[in-house]
């Protein structure tokens, strides 16, 4: 999947978070990478003619949290409460640009494992 991923909204495969977020999927257990693909794709298991052949490509897009300045001062309306959600009709993961590794990998398992998505934007 990662081979054929697109990214948008300001993410390039080169910035932190997105190797963060790799190296998130790469540490999570097999069930758990079930469980992104799903919400990812509304699928669990590769296509049979393989990530290339989804229509439309893998997204990744950023989603910029409402206050970038201010989201570690405190507080509920100071932190980065925002869950990574997808459109997947259209193979999309809205990833929003958070500051650390662990709040990725918290806000993202947190998510997958609600089985929530699209219905959470």
């Amino acid at each position: 999947m990662r081979s054929v991923m697109q990214y948008s909204g300001g993410y390039h495969p080169s910035q932190p978070i997105v190797r963060w977020l790799w190296e998130v999927v790469e540490e999570m257990t097999p069930r758990q990478q079930r469980m992104f693909l799903k919400f990812m794709t509304s699928c669990s298991r590769q296509p049979l003619l393989g990530f290339h052949a989804l229509e439309p490509v893998p997204c990744i897009q950023q989603i910029r949290l409402r206050d970038n300045h201010n989201h570690h001062q405190g507080g509920e309306g100071g932190r980065d409460v925002r869950l990574p959600t997808s459109s997947t009709c259209m193979n999309l993961l809205k990833l929003p640009k958070y500051d650390t590794k662990e709040l990725l990998r918290e806000k993202l398992i947190y998510a997958i494992e609600s089985a929530a998505g699209f219905e959470l934007s």
